[in-house]
């Protein structure tokens, strides 16, 4: 039988996917307090069950103090358009509410345009008071003994709670620097987005840009790994893709993008988005191509010979891993990686102007009509028949299934995976002029970043770090 759930479990069902955790529960008091355009902002964490947010903002008119604890109740977006264009945290008007739900909840506010300000208790969802209370400008939310009627979330709590809530207001102190943040004594003042990154983790990142981007990295010690996209700490799958690739073992990246673009609506928490603008995800490919690739090779025309200069001179082999550098940096070379990129590259191009050994079909494969320009391409020997193709004879890198599939892919692309199948161990170094030889081919190759697998061909070490720890000046 199919019947409706009594509104008192409907409220504890709705409210738990919102206040799961103390953290989750901080992190909306916080975005709450932001949104109220503070110069200051307090966290207290007394424990993970009691802790307070305080700021200096707007403030809360006192007849809406119980409607701020309604459940779809907000003052930060009244149409579709507003949601639309979206430049505060929160939206929902489900915050409180939902927080409500779990613990015994205090808030003392004055709004900047009351002389009187007033203070709310709510528990377990029930209003307890409402009265008049003197109050400072701004609004004061104190949390205590959270999931009192939820034991079993209590029971589950982590020790290390704690250390997570501090960490989240110090990303929320980090992308805000125009705000200043008191975290459990530790004090940040109003600063520079560098300033603030500085001090809120203590350590030396460095620091590149682009038209909506802004990324700070270390490849040398792991602190932090965090998005922020119009500020809001998300998940974005895509990006974060795209920095692992790149090896960052530490990085903050803020992206400011317009409101249209995205929906932050897509879950309770807010944290994962969706962006609708694929130049984005190319902007921060740029920026890190630009920021990590190897520096350009000049190719030049010498009477009749082709020549090309690389500011990246060969030192050496061990045999695994090929040494190299330029003025600033160290480079490691995977060897091994360095014989599949130049081997991929040298097939791939043989294979497009037709040059590699052809196997033939035993029997004859027969083909749609409307592929004959892409079996040119790949090389193929072919013949017409009716309204079909018999194919004869096929590049030996490529197999028949490959041409079983071409009415459905690119040239580009069965091309590619039929390179990375046929790589072999390539070049045997056994001296100097070969190494050279092997060298000079790769770094004229299309790609040098990745082998033809994906994986990184190279790590870079910069000498001035080398040179430190030797006691010797760059």
């Amino acid at each position: 039988m199919i019947k409706r759930l009594p509104e008192e479990l409907i409220k504890i069902i709705s409210s738990g996917q919102i206040a799961y955790s103390p953290k989750a529960v901080l992190k909306e008091l916080l975005e709450n307090a932001l949104d109220s355009n503070p110069l200051k902002v307090k966290v207290d964490i007394s424990s993970p069950l009691s802790f307070s947010v305080s700021d200096d903002g707007e403030g809360i008119r006192y007849r809406e103090l119980p409607l701020a604890v309604e459940r779809f109740a907000t003052s930060k977006v009244n149409s579709l358009e507003d949601i639309k264009n979206l430049k505060t945290y929160g939206f929902r008007g489900e915050a409180l509410y939902a927080i409500s739900q779990h613990c015994r909840l205090t808030i003392k506010s004055r709004h900047a345009q009351e002389e009187v300000g007033g203070i709310l208790k709510v528990e377990g969802g029930k209003i307890k008071e409402h009265r008049p209370y003197p109050f400072s400008k701004g609004t004061k939310v104190e949390v205590n003994d959270l999931f009192f009627n939820a034991p079993v979330r209590r029971r589950s709590l982590s020790k290390r709670e704690k250390g997570r809530m501090v960490s989240l207001s110090r990303l929320y102190a980090a992308a805000n620097p125009e705000v200043e943040f008191l975290i459990c004594r530790e004090r940040f003042y109003r600063s520079s987005l560098k300033e603030r990154v500085f001090r809120v983790f203590g350590k030396e990142f460095k620091f590149v840009q682009g038209e909506r981007v802004k990324l700070f990295y270390s490849r040398e010690f792991s602190s932090v790994r965090q998005l922020f996209l119009n500020r809001r700490p998300v998940v974005v799958p895509e990006v974060e893709e795209i920095l692992s690739q790149n090896r960052l073992k530490s990085y903050l990246l803020f992206i400011e993008v317009e409101p249209s673009v995205v929906d932050f609506n897509i879950s309770p928490t807010k944290e994962r988005v969706l962006i609708e603008d694929d130049s984005l995800f190319e902007e921060v490919r740029e920026l890190l191509k630009e920021e990590f690739s190897l520096p350009k090779v000049l190719v030049f025309k010498e009477s009749s010979k082709v020549n090309y200069y690389s500011p990246i001179e060969l030192i050496g082999t061990d045999g695994t891993v090929i040494v190299a550098h330029d003025h600033e940096n160290f480079y490691f070379f995977d060897q091994h990686l360095v014989h599949e990129r130049v081997n991929y590259e040298e097939l791939l191009k043989l294979l497009k102007e037709g040059k590699l050994k052809r196997v033939n079909l035993v029997p004859p494969l027969l083909v749609e009509a409307e592929v004959k320009e892409k079996l040119k391409e790949l090389g193929a020997l072919f013949r017409e028949e009716g309204s079909k193709l018999v194919v004869e004879a096929i590049p030996e890198i490529l197999e028949v299934e490959d041409l079983k599939n071409l009415k459905e892919e690119t040239v580009d692309s069965i091309a590619s995976r039929a390179c990375k199948r046929a790589i072999k161990a390539g070049y045997r170094v056994v001296n100097v002029e070969q190494l050279k030889e092997l060298f000079e081919k790769y770094l004229c190759c299309k790609e040098r970043e990745v082998c033809p697998h994906g994986r990184p061909i190279y790590y870079k070490l910069e000498k001035k770090k080398v040179y430190r720890e030797i006691g010797r000046k760059l």
